[in-house]
């Protein structure tokens, strides 16, 4: 089964509480302690945010144990998009999405450029991502590409500093058997 698939499971599976949108976050949060080198240490927190139709008054506190199951099913969303962000590349990285169209898609699983670019024509026509998805695709080959030429420009400068440190060693050669022959 697909990430995707997995997904659209999780969403049809949960009985959802109707007028109440929940998502989890993490929120970076200052600590008491500091620091070797002096400043503030911060902690990645859980938080999570409520909001309920037809109400201006939004939640956001750290998440309790029992919000992880009261909301089981954004829960699990955002443990997927975690795991899923930490092997690709985030929407939020890619300019050509703007800020509805990276929500349309996290919450239909679609969580980094590479489930962007590998999303069937169909399914990028029906989000009308068709566009988007063929500028993932071009975006995802030309950073294989920059990343051959980054490997071979770390291969050149190590092949020539190895070039530096034999001609130094040559050097230092000659000059001993300059002085063994006087």
């Amino acid at each position: 089964m697909s990430d995707f698939q997995l997904f659209q499971q999780i969403l049809n599976d949960s009985h959802v509480q109707k007028g109440v949108f929940a998502r989890f976050y993490d929120r970076y949060v200052k600590t008491d302690e500091i620091g070797a080198n002096g400043l503030p240490i911060f902690k990645c927190v859980t938080y999570l945010e409520i909001k309920i139709r037809d109400q201006h008054d939004v939640v956001d506190r750290p998440a309790e144990k029992e919000d992880f199951l009261r909301f089981a099913k954004e829960y699990a969303a955002y443990q997927l998009k975690k795991e899923k962000i930490k092997s690709g590349t985030p929407l939020n990285q890619f300019a050509f999405l703007s800020v509805p169209q990276i929500e349309c898609c996290e919450f239909r699983g679609i969580l980094t450029v590479e489930d962007l670019a590998s999303l069937k024509d169909e399914q990028a026509l029906a989000l009308g991502l068709k566009r988007e998805k063929e500028l993932a695709a071009d975006f995802l080959e030309a950073s294989d590409k920059n990343k051959m030429i980054a490997d071979f420009e770390k291969k050149i400068a190590l092949l020539m500093s190895e070039n530096e440190r034999l001609k130094e060693e040559n050097a230092t050669l000659k000059r001993e058997n300059e002085i063994e022959r006087v």
